[in-house]
């Protein structure tokens, strides 16, 4: 399952070249067959109660059993501008992963051992996302950027020692997506499925977010059942962006590196005890010993959008974060019981100037949302950003240096509500209505940002094909 996925590794997560002639027509060849699969059984199957995807998921069991699981999905995802932002118009993006993860205890005998290996390959559409549509750019678009290329998302060695309570990764991978995460922003296309709100680690450090890899290891320690530690470091390299694809050409060496992202997380959680009704709690820090460039000032003290210049350098950035999910009701007391799960979230920065200043988060998912629909989903979110001054400032300045008037807002609102349809085995399909308040307008180098902009409402459909 797609879902299962995500929680679980947060790469393919968790955003070309080598693949752009056959992902194409494997993502289209997919659309099509969807209604199909969904449809088509043999006699056979329909007896045996089961579907090709069905089958599919046997074999996947056989490999698991033998120590090997396949992993991977392709998301394609139609968004449309329709009212306010930018531009009006639509896009078609897609989002091809897949991968491999070897448990190395059952095909060489290391005890707990596992390596993980996942590509992701994205294309059509514009390779920079949507946010030149809508204008904002804290409302990124799951399986969207940073470009269209194949990447090396994972190459990980972890291991699982004293009965799970100490364990470790090493390898190139994302480290933002082993903290501030939840499998409940999945669901939602304005999120993804990494860590709270990929904008704002990249904004508030370098540290890269799916699907860009680069050297990290991690180390948890779990006291009890209930309570667990971690600690992570990677280099902060933002020049992985843009040209990143595999890590060659200088890409396995710290050349290009900005400094050291050092997170930390404390939590308590009843997911994996049992409860009926689980929940988890953590809080959070992360810092970045990368020198900063000014949003607002030249070194000499300067406006940058008057007398140019190089921009001024703030030194290191560092933030805290809460996190809280909780289960509210459920119908039933089986394993697939239906389930009304809330989250609360918040970010802020305490070091430095980071563009992001201050973050709220409030939703809701519902699974199974009927009876009969044990699969289906549902979703609502609330996000809510302050700006700091100095970013806000320097698009003042930018729209007063090029003759305009205004002043653009210091804060963004993000909302979001989907649905999620269980088509078959794996396959999803999901309506979503996203409104942006006070588009920020400053990702995408808006020659002039426009303070009348004061909305953007977009409309899509997601579909998920997942192993």
């Amino acid at each position: 399952m797609l879902f299962k996925f995500q929680k679980e590794s947060y790469h393919m997560t968790k955003t070309h070249g080598g693949y752009s002639r056959t992902a194409p027509s494997i993502a289209l060849a997919l659309c099509c067959m969807a209604p199909c699969i969904a449809l088509a059984r043999t006699g056979a199957q329909r007896a045996a109660g089961t579907s090709p995807l069905q089958t599919v998921a046997a074999a996947e069991q056989s490999l698991h059993n033998s120590g090997i699981d396949i992993t991977g999905y392709y998301q394609g995802t139609l968004y449309a501008n329709v009212g306010g932002g930018l531009k009006r118009t639509n896009v078609y993006f897609s989002d091809l992963a897949f991968g491999a993860n070897f448990d190395l205890a059952k095909l060489a005998g290391i005890p707990g051992a596992q390596i993980d290996f996942s590509i992701d390959s994205r294309f059509g559409g514009f390779p920079q996302g949507v946010n030149d549509l809508t204008g904002s750019s804290v409302g990124f678009l799951s399986g969207a950027g940073p470009d269209n290329r194949a990447r090396l998302t994972e190459l990980t060695f972890s291991q699982k020692l004293a009965g799970g309570a100490f364990s470790y990764v090493l390898g190139r991978t994302t480290l933002a997506n082993y903290f501030g995460t939840s499998s409940l922003y999945c669901q939602f296309e304005s999120s993804l499925c990494s860590n709270l709100v990929p904008f704002n680690w990249s904004a508030d450090s370098n540290e890269p977010f799916y699907p860009i890899a680069v050297w990290a290891g991690e180390i948890e320690i779990d006291p009890t059942q209930r309570t667990y530690m971690k600690l992570g470091v990677s280099e902060s390299n933002p020049s992985q962006y843009g040209g990143g694809g595999f890590p060659w050409n200088n890409g396995w060496s710290f050349k290009n590196a900005t400094g050291a992202f050092v997170p930390v997380e404390f939590g308590y959680t009843t997911e994996t005890d049992g409860s009926k009704m689980p929940g988890r709690y953590d809080a959070g820090f992360y810092y970045d010993s990368s020198n900063f460039a000014d949003a607002r000032y030249n070194a000499t003290g300067g406006r940058l959008a008057f007398t140019g210049g190089s921009p001024a350098r703030d030194g290191a950035q560092s933030v805290v974060y809460l996190q809280a999910e909780q289960v509210l009701w459920r119908a039933g007391a089986a394993k697939g019981a239906r389930r009304l799960w809330g989250f609360a979230a918040g970010q802020f920065a305490v070091e430095g100037h980071a563009p992001v200043a201050s973050y709220y988060q409030l939703g809701a998912v519902m699974q199974g949302t009927f009876p009969g629909r044990p699969h289906d989903t549902a979703g609502i979110s609330a996000a809510y950003y302050v700006f700091n001054q100095r970013v806000t400032g320097s698009l003042n300045d930018v729209i007063a240096a090029n003759g305009g008037t205004g002043h653009m807002s210091n804060t963004e609102a993000v909302f979001e509500v989907n649905y999620g349809i269980a088509l078959e085995h794996g396959i999803t399909l999901e309506p979503y209505i996203d409104l942006t308040l006070n588009p920020d307008q400053f990702l995408f180098d808006v020659p002039s940002p426009n303070p009348n902009i004061r909305h953007a409402l977009a409309v899509g459909t997601r579909l998920n094909f997942g192993l």
